[in-house]
Parts: C-alpha cells; sequence; structure tokens
C-alpha cells in the first residue's frame, strides 16, 4: 500500500483517538456523612458516695482532714476542663457549708502524651470561680482509653457548732467537664 498524504492523517488521527480511549477517566462518588454527637465523655462512677461520721480522732485532729476520694473518666475530641462543686442539701449544724469542705487532685494519667495529656489544676475550692473549682485538664484522647484523674475530699469543722444531736450535713459534688477549644 502506498502511503499517501491522505492516508498519514488517518493513521495519525486513529493513533490519537486510541490514545485518548486508553486514557479515559471513569469515575464515580460516594457520599460521608459523619455526626459527632458529643465530643466531651465523663465518667465518674467509679467514686463511692461518701459516708462519714466525725470522731474524737477528727475533732482533736489537724484540719482539714480526708473524708472521701474521687476518680473521674474523660473521653475527649477536645480541649477539655474537669471542675467539681458542692451543693449543701440538707444540714442542722450551724456553720456547715460547701466553704468547709475542699478537693485536691492527686493523680492525672492516660490519654494522650504532649499537649493533650492530662494534668491536675491547682484549685481545691468545691465553691467560686471556676479556676477555684477545677480539678484538671487535658486533651484530646482518641485512640486511647481517655484520661483517669483522681483525687481527695477533705472537711475543716473548726466552725462548725453542733447545737443538735444527732448533727448531720448532707450535700451533692457535682463533677463537670467543659469543652475549652480556643
Amino acid at each position: 500500500m502506498k502511503i499517501t498524504k491522505h492516508n498519514k492523517v488517518w493513521f495519525i488521527a486513529a493513533l490519537v483517538f486510541s490514545v485518548l480511549s486508553v486514557g479515559t477517566l471513569a469515575q464515580t462518588s460516594q457520599n460521608v456523612t459523619i455526626n459527632v454527637p458529643q465530643s466531651l465523655y465523663l465518667d465518674c462512677t467509679a467514686s463511692a458516695a461518701i459516708n462519714f461520721t466525725i470522731g474524737k480522732a477528727q475533732i482533736e485532729g489537724t484540719q482539714p482532714f480526708q473524708i472521701g476520694t474521687w476518680s473521674c473518666n474523660v473521653d475527649a475530641l477536645t480541649q477539655y476542663r474537669l471542675n467539681s462543686t458542692l451543693t449543701t442539701t440538707t444540714t442542722n449544724i450551724t456553720n456547715a457549708d460547701a466553704t468547709d469542705f475542699s478537693t485536691g487532685c492527686v493523680s492525672a494519667s492516660g490519654g494522650n502524651s504532649g499537649a493533650n495529656a492530662p494534668s491536675c489544676a491547682s484549685g481545691t475550692a468545691l465553691t467560686g470561680s471556676d479556676p477555684n473549682t477545677r480539678r484538671g485538664t487535658g486533651g484530646n484522647t482518641a485512640s486511647t482509653s481517655g484520661a483517669d484523674l483522681s483525687g481527695t475530699v477533705s472537711l475543716n469543722i473548726s466552725d462548725w457548732d453542733v447545737n443538735a444531736l444527732p448533727g448531720s450535713y448532707t450535700g451533692v459534688i457535682t463533677y463537670s467537664v467543659t469543652d475549652t477549644t480556643p
């Protein structure tokens, strides 16, 4: 077959078409929707109720004295802070109120390391402004079993006046975790 100018054009056109056919892109799409209904989870169920009886040792001893412990696990997708406050429910003891109670953070572990690592805060009050009631802080705990924070609950009875027996104080400590993402 004799190659003519006309045949060259067809040959080049066929070659270009075959190259384009091989390189054709087929595609489809898939929708992805991720819902995050909650970014913080707090579990303090490991902390038992405190039922303490004041005895001679506590009246004579150093104030404040320990009456119980607390522990909380935080699972977070954000930076967070853990606070606790005490609300008085009932008491028949003069001068007894939530300011007589304090709680310190003793241990912070688990979670991620570095800037996301949990740490104890210096506040010990169960009333007042946020820094005073802050138990700890931390960050994202994804891929871990969460951050574990724990501490003690203490009482100072030096101002109490028990004028009716049996004397009693009942209150509720509330633990809360707050998103602090800047």
